[in-house]
């Protein structure tokens, strides 16, 4: 990759979701899509590589979280839903543990 490729890539916005018409299965790929590019950020690091490769995935994960937030949001009541569920699950999962 040249240093222009690099900054083309860095220069990237993210883009705008219009519509909420497949929200679901669209939060659900792009949460796969997070998941594999973390996956390949760990491998990265535990290979010593160039700290920019790195960096550049970096910023592509934290554009993917932004594009899971914006297709989350874009139903406030069912987003809202989605929170309050993650938030009644802690506790059964710390007493399940043991450590709640």
């Amino acid at each position: 990759m040249t240093a222009y490729e690099e900054k083309k890539v860095r220069a990237r916005r993210p883009r705008k979701v219009v519509g909420a018409k497949h929200h679901h299965s669209s939060v659900e790929q792009l949460q796969l899509d997070l998941a594999a590019i973390n996956r390949c950020i760990h491998v990265l690091e535990k290979a010593d590589v160039d700290p920019q490769d790195i960096e550049v995935l970096t910023v592509h994960a934290l554009t993917l979280a932004e594009q899971i937030d914006e297709v989350r949001w874009l139903n406030p009541a069912k987003a809202l839903g989605w929170l309050l569920e993650k938030e009644t699950r802690k506790p059964a999962a710390r007493k399940a543990s043991g450590a709640g």
